[in-house]
């Protein structure tokens, strides 16, 4: 036996294998099991992604018709004589729009749901001089609104002194 320790120096007994096979079974398990939750999570991030770029996408079209809409009432109200007057009565017609006088034309202001949260506000000016183009567009952004009652953080003022 002393000879045999002498060839092949000490030895490392079985118990010691045995310990570090099992820590690295348990530490690959660990990290697969990691890996595996990322890529859940990645792709619960991307399909909520993807379905808010196609509400995004929906309320831009219906946004982009009602301009359509506007743009032939504008087109209609063009070769009249009172085109603010004709315009706004036009515009008006169609839900969800109002319409006002500013100088040089009229301003048209509407919006489209993007989702509960979000809107898609639409402004633009319409001309009745159509040498420059027949509208002009505004504003054309994403608003969140606010649903909850009381959205204002509770702050103290001073008041209320004993």
């Amino acid at each position: 036996m002393n000879k045999k320790k002498r060839f092949f120096g000490s030895t490392v007994g079985v118990g010691y294998i045995s310990m570090m096979l099992i820590f690295t079974v348990i530490c690959l398990t660990i990290l697969a099991v990691l890996s595996f939750q990322a890529v859940y999570s990645n792709d619960r991030v991307s399909s909520r992604s993807e379905r808010f770029t196609q509400e995004y996408y929906d309320a831009d079209m219906a946004a982009k018709r009602t301009l359509a809409q506007l743009d032939g009432i504008a087109l209609e109200c063009a070769e009249s004589f009172s085109f603010e007057e004709n315009f706004i009565s036009g515009a008006e017609e169609l839900p969800g729009i109002t319409a006002a006088r500013v100088p040089g034309g009229v301003r048209a202001d509407y919006s489209a749901r993007i989702n509960d949260r979000q809107r898609l506000y639409v402004s633009v000016v319409f001309y009745g001089d159509t040498a420059a183009g027949r509208y002009e567009v505004l504003q054309w952004r994403s608003v969140t609104e606010d649903n909850s009652p009381d959205s204002t953080p509770a702050v103290w003022d001073g008041s209320d002194l004993v």
